[in-house]
């Protein structure tokens, strides 16, 4: 009988650090996500902002082209929101469809904000369907 209860505990023991190792590395790889668990202060990423709610003063920005990865952040009084020309903004400047940088730190499951950098929006590429102008 105690055989198999440390048996158990062994291999308990190891899926919990199998385990434990893959979420670390799921988490690490995470795309336009930098940092680590260890240090949460230093997340940041690029991306599209899709929704701004005035009320609770949230951010939901799209990391992927696809828009599939979405983070919301909660803007507070002191986060720092910063102009491509180093200029202070206000929440109010920042717009849906806006291309931000943003600095993080996660509390109790959810994103805080501590800098957004309001970036150059990206003009559009000429794709294979799109013909160069022409003149008469």
């Amino acid at each position: 009988m105690r055989t198999n209860i440390r048996f158990l505990m062994a291999v308990t023991v190891l899926l919990a650090m199998t385990f434990g190792t893959w979420v670390v590395q799921a988490q690490q790889n995470m795309p336009g996500v930098q940092g680590s668990p260890s240090a949460p202060a230093g997340l940041s990423f690029e991306g599209t902002v899709k929704k701004v709610n005035p009320a609770t003063r949230t951010l939901e920005v799209s990391v992927e082209p696809l828009g599939l990865w979405r983070r919301t952040l909660e803007v507070t009084n002191g986060t720092q929101i910063l102009t491509t020309e180093g200029r202070k903004a206000t929440f109010e400047d920042i717009h849906q469809g806006a291309t931000v940088k943003a600095s993080y730190e996660m509390r109790a499951g959810q994103g805080f904000a501590t800098r957004i950098d309001l970036l150059p929006a990206l003009e559009p590429e000429e794709g294979p369907g799109q013909a160069w102008p022409t003149t008469h």
